[in-house]
Order: C-alpha cells, then sequence, then structure tokens
C-alpha cells in the first residue's frame, strides 16, 4: 500500500503533517512526519519494509519485534528512540512496520569527520560510542530476541547462519571469501563468557547525533543473542572507518578496543575479535553483493562495487597478522 498522510493517520490515530520520503537504506522505507496523538505533536518516522529487504528474514528480528525490543531498551533507560506502534504484513500498511519517535540531530557520518567541532572530539565520541555499546551489553538479554544460546554455540550459529546468506549470493562467494569461511570454519573462538544482546550493526552511521555528541542508537532489525565481541569487531570493519583510518572517523583500533575494556570492566581476547572481524566483513559481503544484484548502473552501483572489492582485499590479507592462518589467506 502507498504511504499517505491519510493511511498513515489511521496508524497513528491521529492527524499527519508534514509526511516526507526520507532516504534510507536497502531493507525499509523511512518516513518522517509529525502526528497529533495523545492530546499533542509527536514527531515520528516509519520504518516499513520493501517487498525485497537485503536484510532477509533469517537474519531480521521482525518489524514488531524489533519494535518490542526498542520499547523495552527504551523503558530501561538506553539511548533509543521510543515506539507509539507497530504492525505485520496483515496491518493497514500491507508489510510490516514501526512507528518510532524522530530524535533530533542527525546520523550523518559527514559532519563527524568535516565539522570542526566534531573533529576537535574525536576521542570523546569515541568514548561515547563505546560506552553505549557495553551499556548494551549489560542490559538484561530480552526475551524477543529468542532464548539465549549456550555459549559455545554462539560462534558456529552465525559462522553457519552468514554460510547461509552466501549460499542466496553465489557471486558473493568469491576465492577470499571461501578462504575466510574455511579459516572461520577452523578456528572458532573460546566461548564468551556470557550471551548478550548484540545489536548487529553496530557503527556511527546507525547513531543519532547533536552537538554534544551521540543521542540514540538505530536499526536495531539483526539484534540477536550472541558475542559481546561480534559488536566490537563489526564496528571497526575498515569499511566503516571512511578512509580515515579510524573507527567510525574517531579513535584508532588499539584505542576503541581499550574504551571498550574499561567500559565493559573486561579484558578482550584479541584473538576472539579477529576471529569476529573476519565473520563481519563475510557478512558484509554477503549483504553488499545482494545490494548489487538489485541495482542498476549509476554511482551508487559504482561505490558498492568498490565497498565490495575492499571487503575481498582486507578478507585476502587477513590471514597475515596471524600466524596460523591458512596460505590460502596469506
Amino acid at each position: 500500500m502507498t504511504v499517505t498522510a491519510e493511511v498513515l493517520a489511521g496508524v497513528v490515530g491521529g492527524p499527519v503533517r508534514r509526511l516526507e520520503r526520507l532516504k534510507g537504506g536497502y531493507s525499509r522505507e523511512m518516513w518522517s512526519f509529525d502526528a497529533g496523538v495523545e492530546g499533542r505533536e509527536r514527531p515520528l518516522i516509519l520504518c516499513a519494509d520493501l517487498p525485497s529487504g537485503v536484510v532477509g528474514s533469517a537474519e531480521s528480528l521482525g518489524r514488531e519485534a524489533e519494535a518490542r525490543l526498542l520499547a523495552g531498551l527504551h523503558g530501561a533507560g538506553l539511548p533509543v528512540p521510543g515506539v507509539l506502534t507497530a504492525g505485520g504484513a496483515d496491518g493497514p500498511l500491507g508489510r510490516p512496520f514501526l512507528v518510532m519517535d524522530r530524535v533530533p540531530g542527525t546520523a550523518s557520518v559527514g559532519p563527524l569527520l568535516r565539522d570542526p567541532h566534531h573533529v576537535a572530539r574525536r576521542d570523546a565520541l569515541g568514548a561515547q560510542l563505546a560506552a553505549v555499546l557495553a551499556a548494551v551489553h549489560v542490559v538484561g538479554l530480552p526475551a524477543v530476541v529468542g532464548p539465549p544460546s549456550a555459549p559455545g554455540d554462539v560462534a558456529p550459529r552465525e559462522v553457519a547462519r552468514w554460510a547461509r546468506a552466501l549460499d542466496t549470493v553465489p557471486a558473493a562467494r568469491t576465492y577470499a571469501v571461501r578462504a575466510a569461511q574455511r579459516w572461520l570454519d577452523g578456528h572458532l573462538p573460546p566461548p564468551p563468557d556470557r550471551v548478550v544482546l548484540v545489536h548487529g550493526d553496530y557503527r556511527t552511521g546507525n547513531i543519532v547525533h547533536g552537538p554534544e555528541g551521540f543521542r540514540a542508537v538505530l536499526d536495531w532489525e539483526m539484534a540477536h543473542a550472541g558475542d559481546p565481541l561480534e559488536d566490537l569487531a563489526f564496528a571497526a570493519l575498515s569499511c566503516w572507518r571512511l578512509g580515515t583510518g579510524l573507527i567510525g572517523g574517531l579513535v584508532p583500533v588499539d584505542r576503541w578496543v581499550e574504551l571498550y575494556e574499561r567500559d565493559a570492566s573486561r579484558p578482550v581476547d584479541r584473538s576472539a575479535l579477529e576471529f569476529w572481524t573476519v565473520l563481519g566483513a563475510v557478512k558484509m559481503a554477503a549483504l553488499t553483493r545482494r545490494v548489487l544484484d538489485r541495482l542498476g548502473p549509476g554511482r551508487e552501483r559504482d561505490l558498492l562495487r568498490r565497498l565490495s572489492e575492499q571487503l575481498d582485499d582486507d578478507l585476502r590479507g587477513a590471514g597475515s597478522a596471524r600466524p596460523a592462518a591458512p596460505a590460502s589467506l596469506q
């Protein structure tokens, strides 16, 4: 169903104004609007699934489950948007959706790289990014992400999940990706001390920020129960360093790990972190290829193709820092 002010008014239970389509990701449409609900005007965001989203059902919570997760985290004081409502494919929009509060600020990474105010505060912003991640990892594991796995099952489960994802995009299985998969199978990390809520896509592009720093964490669709190092490694992938060599354009890798260790009050196993870094790159290889398969010619496709090539380069060189890596990765 087409998103209109009239349709949305029925969804939220009040008049809708200033409806505007936003540039979203590759899995959901995003709309900004204001609505008269609960006796006041409330700035809101609609997230509605696209018919052929890049994040598949095997990797996604679904919008109604994501809404329950956000509501629980918001109630626990975590920096996430509040939720107004959500619905499934049988709801008024004919596809899964959620409506959440519009947090003032921007999720654009450009200001973090160019704005002198943010550039001067890079270390402080990196510290905020690590502190929020550590806070997510100590919240009680929400039932909505499913029953907790045994710690020893976490890494094999995620390796298998992304192997299945690669089955849907055979073109993503380059020589480097196949070699990385073999390395992952032979180098499973020790089980984590505890299974935690993992965001699954934690990076600066999914953080709303303002002049004072970070305000809210967005895009929880890939949240699941897992190893906290999965998030720590994913945020540090080279594709999120934005050409700066810094995590999210903010802090060096060693500093990122030190900040997280301080806030989480636990040491980080560097070998285990390397495992999750390689798996994160494999995950991105699958997702990026799915997008490429959907895009026509143009600048966006060219940028994503370069990202795909960069991921391949990262995986091809990944074993050079690990003496135990197979020759095919060196």
